[in-house]
């Protein structure tokens, strides 16, 4: 009975003495010979470069890529008016004035051109105007070219890219010409144009603001 005893306790401390140890190994891998176990904490990675910036600092580096806006808004026949009273400038600036009736100046290729190209302009889903008036001069297009400027100057009801046409820009008469007309008397529901649109009175942003008293300068 004594050595069985013997035995039973010898095993039970064994198995203490090895439990003992086996937590002694983990906790030296985990936390070294200290009492702080300060290898436990998560290692923080640094970097020599701050990854917040001060607010004074992120201030002042927004403002630097700033671009100021200075885009003139005016209504789409009054800007293609100004450019047709103008003499129709291809390259030269023109002026214009805002719906606030300070001075600016625009392009035709900046400001005009895309009056005829763009999509979803004049009124929503509506298709830019050269979808129907470009160079093939289809009956459906009235013999009308707007891809270019050399085709709008040869104007409206021509057979083919050579032939000379009526003139669309009223002689330099905005109120004479035939874009006049449809875009402000008929407010663009013409023949060919979806019946159902609303009169059109498009504002746009374009050309840029001059300073009072300054006068359109020809571009290069």
């Amino acid at each position: 009975m004594n050595d069985v005893r013997k035995m039973i306790y010898g095993s039970i401390i064994l198995f203490f003495v090895v439990l003992a140890f086996w937590f002694s190994i983990i906790y030296v891998s985990s936390c070294g010979l200290t009492l702080t176990c300060g290898q436990a904490a998560q290692k923080v990675e640094r970097t020599p470069i701050p990854t917040l910036i001060p607010a004074s600092h992120s201030e002042a580096q927004m403002g630097e890529g700033v671009v100021e806006f200075n885009k003139c808004e005016v209504a789409a026949a009054d800007l293609i008016g100004a450019w047709i009273s103008a003499e129709s400038p291809e390259t030269e600036t023109f002026a214009f004035s805002d719906a606030n009736g300070n001075p600016c100046e625009g392009t035709f290729a900046a400001d005009i051109q895309p009056l005829f190209v763009e999509n979803n302009l004049w009124y929503k889903s509506a298709i830019g105007c050269v979808s129907c008036h470009n160079a093939e001069l289809s009956d459906r297009s009235a013999g009308l070219d707007l891809t270019t400027y050399d085709a709008i100057v040869m104007g409206s009801g021509r057979a083919d890219s050579a032939a000379q046409g009526a003139d669309i820009l009223g002689g330099g008469a905005m109120v004479k010409s035939v874009l006049y007309d449809v875009l402000v008397n008929q407010g663009l529901v013409t023949a060919g144009h979806s019946a159902d649109s609303p009169a059109v009175a498009l504002m746009v942003f374009a050309g840029q603001a001059v300073a009072d008293g300054s006068t359109a300068t020809p571009t290069p």
